[in-house]
């Protein structure tokens, strides 16, 4: 079961924030973004004031010579009231609380049922599933880590984004709880390890396989299969 979770630390940076509003990410970080809201009221009162600051700036604009500039569009934003730049709005309606339950884009990917998912299992200690979103450049997978059990220590080849969902982990940099969002680049090398008390399920999309530092797990984990293949 879900436990009540402590207020979230790690959170998307604002050009995730700001693509997502635009509707411009593709769909796995978009998933990724909407789980980390389901979670985090800051993050989703970021995207309404991005939201109805857009929409303001639309209705607000009258008709233009047809070269305007991008430049004079900025001016035009820059000179807004300070108060319609910075107006706090409600947090969405579709706040949820935190229970049981799935981020809803989850719920309606997985039908709300994980182990009707095909898990492939790595030894005792995680496992995984991978999600079709028919996204050609990232591999979209749930990954389930045994409670006091590791992910083998590895280095990320490209980009990974994870969020947790359940549970917590760490690694040599910091512990991340429920709801956390997770950016790992190129060349980073970690170990993460669940905590003793439950498992930890994660949400994790990467645009380049993972390298296993030891050998036999090189052998078990055919990672991110679709993006070894484009990398």
């Amino acid at each position: 079961m879900f436990k009540h979770m402590p207020k979230t630390k790690f959170h998307p940076e604002i050009r995730f924030i700001t693509d997502y509003a635009a509707g411009s990410l593709p769909s796995s970080l978009a998933l990724c973004v909407s789980s980390h809201l389901h979670f985090c009221e800051e993050c989703r009162k970021k995207v309404e004031q991005l939201n109805t600051l857009g929409s303001r700036i639309f209705d607000d604009l009258q008709p233009r010579e047809p070269s305007q500039s991008f430049d004079s569009l900025m001016e035009r934003i820059d000179a807004m009231p300070e108060s319609m730049q910075t107006q706090e709005f409600p947090a969405s309606s579709v706040k949820q609380k935190h229970n049981n339950q799935l981020p809803s884009a989850l719920q309606k990917l997985t039908g709300g049922d994980l182990m009707s998912l095909q898990w492939k299992n790595i030894g005792k200690n995680f496992s995984y599933s991978e999600l079709d979103l028919e996204d050609s450049q990232r591999e979209t997978s749930l990954l389930n880590i045994k409670a006091g059990r590791n992910v083998p220590r590895h280095r990320h080849l490209g980009d990974e984004v994870t969020v947790v969902l359940k549970g917590s982990f760490s690694d040599k940099d910091e512990h991340y709880q429920t709801g956390d969002f997770i950016v790992r680049t190129r060349g980073e090398i970690h170990n993460p390890v669940a905590s003793q008390d439950e498992d930890c399920l994660c949400l994790s999309t990467l645009d380049a396989p993972i390298q296993m530092i030891n050998w036999a797990y090189r052998l078990l984990i055919p990672f991110v299969r679709g993006a070894a293949r484009t990398s």
